[in-house]
């Protein structure tokens, strides 16, 4: 099951808390980078700065979530965090690319780089990056504010990266480690932005969660007393945090309030062990469908309700 998340108010100032960090944290790269020649820390810089922005819309999506659902929203407003994580994604893919490109021209035609500036300019974001990273971690406010953080923790990672190359260039005078630590940078930004743009586009699909198993669930739902199968089901997640789930279950021919027993029966099931706490659930008797399926498409559920029936006059 599915653990709560810390109180959104906390989440808010978190995040508020973070935005201000980052952007500080990217004006002294940007300095450091200029003053110094180095292309890895302007290349984190301008993660930073989409980090930064990103955290902005994290912060209007999480607020967002707070308000309640209505006439127009019936979910909520839930996915806000997932559409920013998707658009972090993407800007986050044509960023390491753009980085790929400066870096390996710099490796074709090396430029000098002054290495002390970026070991001082480096060391101190590598620690403030740490710092935010542990900030957002435990903040909540699910995929957008976990998008965030994971991006952080990646910028710790490549201004240690940063730091190392410096180290090279100033010890060993290889003149290539700061194109080499860019190259580095834009992989390891490529694949965590491909990760979660995967992770996003699942959830907008109305995939099912990928720590479930349907078929599992499915068993579990006809192993109830009274159930004699399950079909047209169907599970999504709202968020990463919140998850539905629609199906028919068959049931002989029954007291309405026997039947009420049993759809709240699947309903503690879903909840207490998939952690699915948006149920909506069916009943029906055997002689509804003559060949239900398991799982449904819209076109096929219409064409079934529809077929062989008549509106009474």
């Amino acid at each position: 099951m599915t653990a709560p998340a810390p109180a959104t108010t906390t989440t808010l100032a978190r995040v508020r808390l973070a935005i201000v960090g980052v952007a500080f944290i990217a004006t002294l790269e940007i300095a450091g980078g200029l003053v110094s020649g180095s292309l890895a820390l302007l290349s984190d810089a301008g993660h930073l700065v989409t980090d930064s922005a990103t955290l902005g819309l994290t912060l209007y999506a999480v607020s967002r979530s707070r308000r309640p659902a209505g006439a127009r929203h019936t979910f909520g407003h839930h996915r806000g965090g997932i559409v920013v994580a998707a658009l972090n994604g993407a800007v986050l893919l044509l960023i390491a690319a753009a980085i790929a490109v400066g870096a390996i021209s710099r490796l074709r035609s090396p430029v000098t780089v002054s290495p002390i500036p970026v070991v001082i300019v480096g060391s101190v974001a590598l620690l403030a990056n740490a710092a935010i990273a542990v900030l957002l971690t435990n903040a909540g406010g699910g995929l957008g504010v976990r998008s965030a953080a994971l991006h952080v923790v990646a910028d710790a990672m490549t201004d240690a990266a940063v730091v190392g190359g410096a180290l090279t260039l100033l010890l060993f005078g290889w003149n290539r480690a700061d194109a080499v630590v860019s190259l580095l940078i834009a992989v390891l930004v490529f694949a965590g932005a491909l990760r979660l743009l995967r992770e996003a586009l699942h959830i907008l699909n109305e995939g099912t969660p990928k720590d479930l198993d349907a078929e599992l669930v499915r068993r579990r739902i006809a192993s109830l007393p009274g159930i004699e199968g399950v079909h047209d089901l169907h599970i999504w997640s709202l968020d990463r945090e919140h998850r539905a789930l629609s199906a028919h279950i068959t049931v002989a021919d029954r007291p309405l309030g026997e039947v009420t027993a049993m759809v709240r029966s699947v309903e503690l099931l879903l909840c207490n062990d998939f952690g699915i706490e948006h149920a909506t659930v069916q009943a029906e008797c055997p002689s509804c469908t003559d060949e239900p399926k398991l799982y449904c498409d819209p076109t096929e559920h219409h064409d079934l309700v529809h077929q062989g029936s008549e509106l009474p006059h």
